[in-house]
């Protein structure tokens, strides 16, 4: 059975890595190659000339084909061979497999499961993007070397946040506060608020409070492979309804996350902030912080890996893992699904 679900969306690049040029990256462990069409839209096919397998991501971009390195075969956006130099036939086998893309949020999204399920309106509604009083900035592209449930157990786990990330996001004061753990469908929601508590570094530097605060951490999975932490605080005991929680200290943290190899995943990631707005300089600090907090996820992650691969893969669970274990049935159950599909009266469920 497939270690991952294929029916969803994944980002393959962000929007600037994705010039003139050819771009190449592994995803499900296969090299796929990603350039633009004379009109600026993405196209994603499998990096091999079926001729002799050289990689198309080392050949030229021809008005909207590509042009293979080797021998010069051409292939449009569906994949399909339209030159072959020397010759006016085109064999049938001449095309390479292609894949829906989308381009949104400064993101590429790649669909790698069963073309014919691949709804643009399955993409995740990202919260405030582009909204008025809203500011968003791109984090730089992250490589783990660890599987990719080993983030996204880490990424519905705020338990954690206290004693790997003191330095950045984290407060010792949050380390006995209970978790609350809900799911609908295919989102799975923990969090807690930490009451009259002094400000985490992060809000220190930027929220401008003068005294305690309520804060929240709220971590949203969307399976099989978005995250979302919603973070922010209020004045110790002031009102915690959305329009007083977006009127102060909030961000809206982002991550996609795709499969490079069973051992290693591609993290793209963006924040959007209701805070100095426009300011690229608070932009390039807070960018500077989140990263700093990732790097720490992505050390202590790899060196789980190394230790999974020499020994037991099932770990403890404790009442902290909720939302790990919902998250992880939810998954298998959409694998599941895939190698077994539902008969023809039935559809399949793609949920935000």
């Amino acid at each position: 059975m497939s270690e991952f679900v294929k029916n969803a969306w994944y980002v393959v690049a962000y929007s600037p890595e994705i010039g003139k040029k050819p771009f190449a990256r592994k995803i499900f462990s296969k090299q796929v190659v990603v350039f633009r069409k004379e009109d600026g839209t993405p196209v994603v096919l499998d990096n091999r000339c079926p001729h002799k397998f050289a990689p198309l991501s080392m050949g030229s971009v021809v008005g909207s084909t590509i042009e293979c390195p080797y021998h010069g075969l051409r292939y449009d956006p569906t994949g399909t061979c339209v030159h072959v130099p020397g010759q006016q036939r085109i064999p049938a086998a001449a095309r390479v497999h292609s894949y829906p893309t989308v381009e949104r949020y400064g993101l590429i999204w790649v669909w790698p499961g069963d073309p014919a399920l691949a709804n643009p309106s399955a993409i995740l509604d990202f919260r405030h993007f582009n909204d008025t009083g809203w500011t968003t900035f791109h984090g730089p592209y992250l490589h783990f070397e660890t599987n990719l449930a080993n983030i996204t157990d880490n990424l519905v786990d705020p338990a954690h946040t206290t004693f790997v990330h003191a330095k950045t996001i984290g407060g010792k004061d949050a380390a006995d506060v209970p978790l609350t753990t809900e799911q609908d469908g295919d989102t799975i929601t923990t969090g807690r608020w930490i009451e009259n508590s002094e400000p985490v570094p992060v809000m220190k530097k930027f929220g401008a409070f003068q005294g305690n605060i309520d804060r929240w951490q709220v971590y949203r999975f969307f399976v099989p492979n978005i995250s979302l932490v919603d973070m922010g605080a209020i004045d110790a005991g002031s009102d915690r309804s959305e329009d007083n929680r977006d009127a102060h200290y909030r961000t809206f943290s982002y991550a996609a996350l795709t499969p490079e190899t069973d051992r290693s995943t591609h993290y793209f990631w963006l924040v959007i902030r209701n805070f100095a707005i426009g300011d690229d300089m608070v932009s390039s600090e807070m960018s500077a912080v989140y990263s700093a907090t990732f790097e720490e996820d992505r050390e202590l992650l790899r060196e789980i890996q190394i230790l999974q691969d020499e020994g037991e893969k099932r770990p403890l669970r404790l009442g902290i893992d909720v939302a790990t274990t919902r998250l992880r049935r939810q998954i298998n159950q959409r694998i599941s699904a895939e190698v077994s599909p539902p008969g023809p009266a039935a559809e399949l469920q793609i949920s935000n």
